[in-house]
C-alpha cells in the first residue's frame, strides 16, 4: 500500500512513525517532507501550497490514501480536488474546514446547535469591536482572529488597554494577514484546557486520548502565545465520564449540524474544549491533526491508525469498530523552538539531535539540510521530544532530558511541560498519607 502524506512539519512525522510502526510494508511518500520524515519516506519537493501538482503527484504515484496533515490545504480545497479524481483522501472538503478557518462560521453553528461554548461577537471594523470590549464584554476578554493564524490568532486579554491594543493589532496593524479581516470578541472563560482528538465519518466518532498543550513560550504559561511548546497525555481531569459527556453534547451535535449545513465533516475533528464550573465548553475546533498534541498521542496507540483512516477515506462507516487501544503509562513532549521564536525566529543554525529509543522519540518539525548536507534550524519550532513511560513523571523526566540535549545555538524549551499534572499527582500522594 501507498500513502502520500502532505506536510512538512512535527505532526507529520509523527503520522509517518505511527504508520511505519504498524505496518513496515507501508510505502509512504511525503512532500514536501523534512530530513526526519527522509528516514521513513520518500521526500518530494511539493508544497502544500501546490494543489494541482500535489494531485497530479497522488494521481501519477497511485497512491491509495492521501493524508492531509496542514490545515491550509484543507482550506484551500485539496480534498474536495482529491475527491473529484476519486483518490481517497483523510480530511474534509473546503466547506466542511470552515469549522476551524472561520470562526465566525464555528461560533454561528455552535450557537444554532446548542454546542455549549464563550459567548462572542463577531466585527469587521475596529471601531465596532473597540465598542463591543468597551460596553458589552469588558476584561478579562478574548480577541481573536477570525481565521487562519498558524494558532496565534487568539490573544487574551487581562485588561481593556490590552484588549484594545490587540484588536489594533489584529485590524489595524495586520499582525495576521487576512485572517485579521474579522475579528471575535469572546467572554473569557476560567478553567483548564483539553484536547480532544476524533476520527470521523461524518456521524460517528473514534475519540483518542485526551490530551493537554501549553501555548505559552516559557515556563508558568508565562510569555507570549505560540503554536504549542509541549503537550501530555492522558490527563487525569479527563475521565471516560468526561468524554462520554463531550461526545454527545459537542462532537455529536457538531458532526450533525455539519452535515445539516450540506458539509458532513470527515477526517480528523479535534476539539479544544475548556473545563470549566459549568461543564466542558469549546475554545475552538481544528479540522486536522492538532501540533504538539499529534506527537504526544500517536506514540500511545495501540492498534491501527491506518484501519479507521482508510475507511474513512474510502466513505466508509466506522460505528462498528472497535474502540481505539491505547499502551499503558504516560507521554510527554517537550518543543524545542528556535532563536528569538515566535517573533521572528531563527534560521540556519547547525543541529544535533538525540537518537529514537524504545522510551523516546524525536520528532523534525523545523529542520532542513544545508548545502552540504548538514542539519540545521529551518524554522519556529525546530523539534519535539516525546518521552513515554510508565508514570508520568518518567515519561515527563525522558521528554525533558532528551530536549536537553538537542543542540544548536539559542534553542528554547520549557522544562515545566505537565505542570498541572504533576500538581494534581503531588496533591493526591499527599492526601494518600
Amino acid at each position: 500500500m501507498k500513502i502520500l502524506l502532505v506536510g512538512n512539519g512535527g505532526r507529520e512525522h509523527a503520522l509517518a512513525d505511527a504508520l511505519s510502526r504498524e505496518n513496515v510494508s507501508l510505502e509512504l511518500l511525503a512532500a514536501p517532507g523534512n530530513p526526519g520524515l527522509a528516514q521513513l519516506a520518500r521526500v518530494l519537493p511539493v508544497k502544500v501550497t501546490e494543489l494541482d501538482t500535489l494531485v497530479a503527484l497522488a494521481g501519477e504515484e497511485q497512491v491509495d490514501l492521501v493524508i492531509v496533515g496542514p490545515e491550509a490545504p484543507l482550506a484551500d480545497g485539496l480534498v474536495d480536488r482529491l475527491q473529484h479524481r476519486g483518490i481517497p483522501a483523510f480530511g474534509p472538503t473546503r466547506e466542511a474546514a470552515q469549522i476551524e478557518t472561520s470562526k465566525h462560521v464555528a461560533k454561528t453553528l455552535m450557537a444554532r446547535s446548542d454546542v455549549p461554548t464563550a459567548r462572542a461577537e463577531t466585527h469587521r471594523t475596529a471601531l465596532d469591536a473597540h465598542a463591543a470590549v468597551r460596553e458589552r464584554f469588558g476584561a478579562p476578554v478574548v480577541i481573536k482572529a477570525s481565521g487562519l493564524a498558524a494558532g496565534k490568532g487568539v490573544i487574551v486579554c487581562h485588561t481593556l488597554a490590552e484588549a484594545h491594543a490587540a484588536i489594533d493589532r489584529i485590524m489595524n496593524d495586520r499582525a495576521f494577514g487576512d485572517a485579521g479581516n474579522e475579528v471575535l470578541v469572546e467572554a473569557f472563560m476560567q478553567g483548564e484546557e483539553l484536547s480532544l482528538f476524533a476520527m470521523t465519518d461524518g456521524t460517528d466518532v473514534l475519540t483518542m486520548l485526551p490530551a493537554q498543550d501549553h501555548k505559552r513560550l516559557l515556563n508558568g504559561d508565562d510569555g507570549p502565545n505560540t503554536g504549542g511548546m509541549g503537550a501530555y497525555t492522558p490527563v487525569s481531569l479527563g475521565t471516560p465520564a468526561l468524554l462520554d459527556d463531550v461526545t454527545e453534547r459537542i462532537l455529536l451535535p457538531t458532526l450533525h449540524a455539519l452535515r445539516k449545513r450540506g458539509a458532513p465533516f470527515t477526517g480528523l475533528l479535534y476539539a479544544g474544549l475548556m473545563l470549566t464550573e459549568e461543564g466542558p465548553q469549546v475554545v475552538e475546533f481544528n479540522c486536522r491533526f492538532g501540533d504538539p498534541e499529534t506527537q504526544a498521542i500517536l506514540p500511545m496507540l495501540e492498534s491501527s491508525l491506518l484501519d479507521p483512516m482508510l475507511a474513512i477515506a474510502r466513505g466508509a462507516r466506522i460505528g462498528n469498530m472497535s474502540p481505539l487501544v491505547w499502551r499503558a503509562g504516560a507521554s510527554v513532549t517537550t518543543v524545542v523552538a528556535a532563536a528569538n521564536y515566535p517573533d521572528a525566529p531563527r534560521t540556519g543554525d547547525e543541529l544535533t539531535l538525540p537518537d529514537d529509543d524504545s522510551t523516546r522519540r524525536v520528532y523534525h518539525a523545523g529542520t532542513a539540510r544545508d548545502a552540504n548536507g548538514r542539519l540545521i534550524t529551518g524554522g519556529g519550532r525546530v523539534v519535539a521530544v516525546t518521552g513515554l513511560g510508565a508514570t508520568f513523571e518518567d515519561a515527563r523526566r525522558i521528554s525533558r532530558d532528551g530536549a536537553e540535549s538537542v543542540g544548536f545555538e539559542g534553542a528554547q524549551m520549557r522544562t515545566d511541560i505537565g505542570w498541572r499534572e504533576a500538581e494534581r499527582i503531588a496533591a493526591a500522594s499527599t492526601e494518600a498519607e
